[in-house]
């Protein structure tokens, strides 16, 4: 029965790219204990955009969450944002997770693409609500 209820459902890729270990992994285990109807989650983390973009993820043909943080050294959340949403030809969605709690920053991701931003630390509830709520756009 499990088996018929998962070919429904539809991958859903969904990529952290965050320079912390912990950060990392524990959002991984915050979406897997998520109850994701219709999709089967594709989780994959990054140390940073670079390792994302050597990675061709970006160019799998399914749905894509980016989960981003916003200071990262090399490549930051605010230069992966810009790049991924320049082409219009993907569909990916974007949480940025950041420390920069600035209303400046905060605008200036949202005006690049960002579907949603939450602030470092953050509430576990509140982040599975803002992950629920970009999961749904996904689905309309």
């Amino acid at each position: 029965m499990d088996n018929i209820k998962l070919e429904n459902k539809k991958k859903l890729s969904i990529s952290i790219i965050d320079n912390d270990v912990m950060i990392q992994s524990m959002l991984v285990r915050i979406l897997n204990l998520m109850n994701i109807e219709r999709f089967e989650l594709d989780i994959k983390t990054y140390k940073d955009g670079i390792q994302f973009f050597e990675s061709k993820r970006i160019e799998e043909t399914d749905e894509h969450l980016l989960i981003l943080d916003g200071i990262m050294p090399g490549m930051d959340g605010i230069e992966i944002l810009q790049k991924v949403k320049s082409d219009l030809s993907r569909h990916v969605y974007v949480l940025m997770l950041s420390g920069r709690k600035s209303p400046a920053e905060i605008n200036k991701a949202l005006k690049l693409g960002a579907d949603d931003y939450v602030t470092k630390p953050f509430s576990i509830k509140e982040l599975q609500t803002r992950v629920q709520q970009i999961i749904q756009r996904m689905k309309q």
